[in-house]
């Protein structure tokens, strides 16, 4: 958090809260996994009122891989998510499918996986103020992911999601990639430098907006 002075007696303060929270079960036939992200920002507030929110965005994703040792295994999978900045108020989905090992070395390993899932989501219509525009479809879901170990300090891990389904109110097919992709740098024994491209492309996104969003973040990793 920090400010910067936007003028004699009105200086612009900022305050970003961001909270990352993973957790992996792994028993001798399944895996059970819990991932959870949420990013806070505000500019210009005090002690009395918080006020401009710029970006609130989150989700809370939970995975079970079932019979995980198996070439080919079975997934279930549920998620929630908010992406106040888009305007996108809630995104609930819940699906399963299946999961291939395509590759299983030591040091590199490929997955491919497909399935079905449904999905609700609530946009606040940019051209509409107060107007929720909802939608419910049924999907076809597929991801390929990867992990590589390049050398011995350097390490990559990627994952592409293609999803699509058809919207019977518009008779359109809504299309959605997503994916991440990041590079670790093992500085020693307990110290990483991690970088991370994220993005999301829609081609016919429910509201009107941006049609491609992306991220990059760098970091220190620690290790005990």
């Amino acid at each position: 958090m920090f400010n910067r002075n936007a003028g004699k007696n009105n200086p612009n303060n900022y305050l970003q809260l961001t909270f990352t929270g993973d957790l992996a079960y792994i028993s001798v036939h399944h895996s059970y996994l819990l991932l959870n992200y949420y990013n806070y920002l505000l500019v210009n507030y005090d002690s009395d009122e918080l006020r401009n929110t710029v970006a609130s965005t989150g989700y809370s994703h939970f995975r079970v891989n079932l019979f995980r040792r198996r070439k080919l295994s079975y997934e279930l999978f549920t998620q929630i998510q908010a992406d106040k900045a888009r305007g996108l108020e809630l995104r609930t989905l819940a699906g399963g499918g299946l999961r291939l090992a395509l590759l299983r070395e030591k040091d590199v390993s490929v997955y491919f996986g497909t399935g079905l899932m449904q999905e609700h989501e609530e946009w606040e219509d940019p051209e509409e103020e107060g107007r929720l525009v909802t939608s419910d479809l049924f999907k076809s879901t597929n991801y390929i992911s990867t992990k590589a170990k390049i050398s011995d300090n350097v390490s990559t891990e990627s994952i592409v999601y293609y999803q699509v389904g058809h919207d019977a109110k518009a008779d359109i097919f809504r299309n959605r990639v997503s994916g991440d992709v990041s590079l670790n740098f093992k500085l020693n024994t307990k110290l990483s430098f991690r970088t991370n491209f994220s993005c999301t492309y829609e081609d016919e996104p429910i509201v009107p907006v941006t049609h491609f969003v992306y991220a990059i973040t760098n970091g220190i990793q620690v290790a005990f």
